[in-house]
C-alpha cells in the first residue's frame, strides 16, 4: 500500500467527482489494464458472435469485468445462455433469473440473443453509439386478465394468477400478481387484489369486491378500501386502479383491466360446475386452529432446477379473513406469505420466511432447505431429514406459527402462462455495444479493485456510489460481498467475524440497521459511503490482499522479511545478495 498523507475520504471525494476520468488516468499507468484495454481496442470490430467472445478469453474477462461479472469467465454455459437467448422472451435466463445485472448484460447484446448467438452487422461498435445499459421499457400503464374464475356452484373459492412482469418509471421490473377470492355467502361476489410477487411490497395495498351476472359475464366492481364504485369506460371496459411503487417512492398508477361488462371477454365465471376454469399458479396459507395464529402452507412447486436468482411467493393470506368480512374490516387487516428466495452462492439452497407482501414490518426465523437432482427436499437446515421446522413470526404484535409441507423443483421450465398480459414495450432497442462505454465501464472496476483502493476502502465506497442506487432489499444487498461489507462496516461490525455467523443471524442483525428509504438520493448514499471510511479510520481492518512471495521473503532491501536471516551482514545489499543467502 502507498504511503500518503490524504486520508481515504478526501481521496474518495476527489474520485467521485469524476471517476471515469480517475479511472481513466489509472489505467493508462497500470500496466495490466492497459494491455487490456489495448487488445480489446484492436480486437472488438471482429468479434461479431457469442463463440468468438466465448474463445477470445482476455476479452471475454474485459467484457465481464465492465458488467461487474469478472468472477463468471469460467461459468461459459451460464455466459452462453445470457449471449445466445433473447432476453426480451419470458423463458430466457436473464428474464427469469430476475438478475438485474444478468438481464443488463443480455440487453447489452441483444442482437445476439434475437439470432441465436451471431448476427451480420457489428456487434461492437466505435465511438458513443448505443450504450450497455441503453434498453428500457415504457412504464407499464394496463395489465389485462383473460381468466375463467370457477362456477357459482361452489362458494369460497378462489383463483390465483401466475404474475406478469410490469415496469415502472425506472424501467426496472416487477412481479405483479392477482389473488381472486369468492365470498362465502354470495357464489357471484369475488375479492380481487393485486400483490407484488416477489414481496417487496410495492403494489399499494388494495382490494376490490367484483360482481359477475348470473351467466358469468362481468357485472360490476366495488373499491372495498373506499366504498366507491369503480366506473366502466365510455366503451364498457372495467378497469381497477392499483398503484406501482419504484425504488425512489414515486407512485405509479396502473389500470387493470378485467374487461367488458356484460361480456365473456377477459375474465368471466365458469357457466356451471363442468366448464374448465383457470388454474392457480401458486398457493396460499391456510389456517391450521381456530386461533387464526396458527398456520400451514401447502407443497408447492416452488421453481426449476438449475435456474438462478428465483422466488416464490404464497399468495397474501388473511389469518382472520372469516371475522374480517363477517364484520366488515377493511382497512388494518394483517396479510402474510411465505417467500422462498433461491441462495446466490448456491442454486440448489433456497430460504424461507415469513413477509407481508403490502409492507407491513415482520420479525421472521428463516429455514433452508436443499433439494436432490431430482427436485425432492434432501435438506433441512443443513440436516439430512424431510422435517421441515414451523417458521415463526411477529407481526403488529400478534405471533404466528407457519407449518411448511416439503416443496419442491420442477425438472422442466414452467410453461409460460398469458393470463395477464401488459402495455410495456421496448423504448429503445440496442443494435451494438459502445467499445468506449465498456472500457470505461472495466477501467473503473480494476481502478476500485487496485490495491491501494482495496486496502484504504476508498475502492469499495466508490463501487457502494455506484451501485447501492439499484438495491431495494436485504437479500439483494447480501448477496454483494462489496456492499454487505460497507454495511457490516458502517453498522458497527467487524465482517471477519460478522461473516461467521449464519444467514439467519446476519439478516436478523442488519436489518434492524439498514434503512432504504435513507439510501435512495446520491447524498444520502455518498455520506453513508464516507461514515464508512471514516469508520475504518477509526477501526482499521485488515488488508484483503494475500501475502505474495516477495512479501514473506523480503523483496526490497529493508531487513524485515525472512530473507534477512540469510545475510551475514548488517549493512544495506540488494536483494539479489540476500537471495544467494538461500543457496
Amino acid at each position: 500500500m502507498t504511503i500518503t498523507n490524504v486520508s481515504p475520504v478526501a481521496s474518495y471525494l476527489s474520485a467521485i467527482k469524476d471517476e471515469a476520468l480517475a479511472a481513466s488516468n489509472y489505467a493508462k499507468t497500470d500496466i495490466a489494464t492497459k494491455q487490456a484495454v489495448a487488445a480489446f481496442e484492436k480486437k472488438a470490430s471482429g468479434i461479431t458472435s457469442a463463440d468468438a467472445l466465448l474463445k477470445d478469453y482476455s476479452s471475454l474477462k474485459l467484457v465481464l469485468g465492465a458488467f461487474g461479472m469478472e468472477g463468471y469467465s469460467n461459468a461459459t454455459a451460464l455466459i452462453k445462455d445470457l449471449l445466445t437467448q433473447d432476453p426480451s422472451s419470458s423463458t430466457s435466463l436473464a428474464r427469469t433469473s430476475q438478475n438485474a445485472t444478468w438481464l443488463a448484460f443480455a440487453d447489452a447484446f441483444k442482437v445476439w440473443g434475437q439470432n441465436k448467438g451471431g448476427a451480420s452487422q457489428t456487434t461492437f461498435i466505435n465511438g458513443s453509439g448505443s450504450t450497455a445499459l441503453s434498453t428500457t421499457y415504457t412504464p407499464t400503464d394496463t395489465i389485462t386478465l383473460t381468466a375463467t374464475l370457477p362456477s357459482a356452484s361452489g362458494k369460497g373459492q378462489s383463483y390465483l394468477s401466475p404474475s406478469i412482469t410490469a415496469y415502472d418509471d425506472l424501467s426496472a421490473p416487477h412481479q405483479i400478481a392477482l389473488k381472486w377470492l369468492q365470498s362465502s355467502t354470495d357464489p357471484l361476489s369475488w375479492n380481487v387484489s393485486a400483490y407484488d410477487a416477489e414481496g417487496n411490497a410495492l403494489v399499494s395495498n388494495n382490494a376490490f369486491q367484483v360482481t359477475f351476472n348470473q351467466d358469468g359475464t362481468l357485472a360490476s366492481a366495488t373499491n372495498a378500501l373506499t366504498g366507491a364504485a369503480v366506473s366502466a369506460s365510455t366503451s364498457g371496459t372495467l378497469s381497477l386502479p392499483i398503484t406501482l411503487n419504484d425504488a425512489n417512492g414515486t407512485a405509479q398508477a396502473i389500470s387493470l383491466s378485467l374487461g367488458k361488462v356484460g361480456t365473456t371477454d377477459g375474465v368471466s365465471m365458469a357457466g356451471s360446475s363442468f366448464q374448465s376454469s383457470s388454474t392457480s399458479q401458486t398457493v396460499s396459507l391456510q389456517n391450521a386452529g381456530s386461533s387464526g395464529t396458527t398456520l400451514t402452507m401447502p407443497s408447492a412447486t416452488i421453481g426449476t432446477l438449475g435456474g438462478t436468482g428465483q422466488t416464490y411467493l404464497t399468495a397474501p393470506f388473511d389469518p382472520s379473513q372469516s371475522f374480517n368480512d363477517a364484520n366488515n374490516v377493511t382497512l388494518g387487516r394483517t396479510y402474510l406469505s411465505v417467500k422462498w428466495a433461491q441462495d446466490p452462492t448456491s442454486s440448489d439452497t433456497w430460504n424461507a420466511y415469513i413477509v407481508d407482501p403490502f409492507g407491513s414490518s415482520v420479525s421472521s426465523t428463516l429455514v433452508s432447505a436443499n433439494f436432490d437432482d431430482s427436485g425432492n427436499l434432501l435438506k433441512v437446515n443443513g440436516q439430512y431429514t424431510h422435517d421441515i421446522p414451523a417458521l415463526t413470526a411477529t407481526v403488529n404484535g400478534v405471533r404466528y406459527t407457519v407449518s411448511l409441507q416439503a416443496p419442491s423443483l420442477s425438472t422442466s421450465a414452467a410453461p409460460v402462462q398469458t393470463a395477464l398480459t401488459t402495455d410495456s414495450t421496448v423504448k429503445s432497442t440496442i443494435n451494438g455495444v459502445s467499445v468506449n462505454q465498456i472500457i470505461s465501464d472495466y477501467e473503473k472496476q480494476q481502478f476500485e479493485t487496485n490495491d491501494d483502493n482495496t486496502d484504504s476502502g476508498v475502492g469499495n465506497a466508490l463501487y457502494f456510489t455506484r451501485k447501492m442506487s439499484g438495491v431495494t432489499s436485504m437479500n439483494q444487498l447480501m448477496s454483494d460481498k462489496t456492499l454487505l461489507k460497507v454495511v457490516e462496516t458502517v453498522s458497527g461490525y467487524d465482517p471477519a467475524t460478522f461473516g461467521a455467523l449464519n444467514y439467519t443471524q446476519q439478516l436478523r442483525m442488519l436489518s434492524s440497521k439498514i434503512d432504504f428509504s435513507k439510501l435512495k438520493t446520491p447524498e444520502q448514499i455518498q455520506k453513508y459511503a464516507e461514515q464508512y471510511l471514516t469508520m475504518l479510520q477509526i477501526t482499521p481492518q485488515p488488508a484483503d490482499t494475500p501475502a505474495n512471495m516477495l512479501d514473506l521473503f523480503g523483496g526490497d532491501t529493508s531487513k524485515s522479511g525472512i530473507l534477512a536471516l540469510f545475510s551475514d551482514n548488517d549493512s544495506s545489499s540488494s536483494s539479489s545478495s540476500i537471495y544467494s543467502g538461500l543457496f
